[in-house]
């Protein structure tokens, strides 16, 4: 095998590692819990009725679904459009970042769309 062929099989190998990464998605689910408190800052972690199938490797919480921080513009409007959800009962789709930057152990939630 020549040096070219190598390198061509390295970069299949290392495209398929990278495309590995999967973050999360579930469509429809509904909110079952929104968690906050003084333990976790401007955090709102959630729980979801139908979990998704994949997620990401950093996803070592099985009690909790999603997080994000509600301190930002964006956080005040997302957590509005949550609770509107919650307490409505209303499907939604949510997904994940692939990252569990916001809190240890639990996606980042990406977006929410109601259904």
């Amino acid at each position: 095998m020549g040096a070219k062929n190598i390198i061509s099989v390295l970069f299949i190998f290392l495209a398929m590692m990278v495309s590995s990464a999967q973050a999360s998605s579930v469509n429809p689910t509904q909110i079952t819990g929104v968690l906050v408190g003084p333990n976790y800052g401007t955090n709102v972690i959630l729980t979801i009725s139908n979990k998704p199938a994949q997620v990401p490797a950093c996803q070592t919480n099985p009690g909790y679904n999603y997080v994000f921080d509600a301190s930002t513009e964006v956080g005040q409007i997302t957590l509005s459009v949550v609770l509107t959800a919650y307490a409505s009962g209303k499907n939604v789709w949510l997904a994940g970042s692939d990252q569990c930057d916001v809190y240890s152990g639990i996606e980042t939630l990406k977006h929410i769309v109601t259904n």
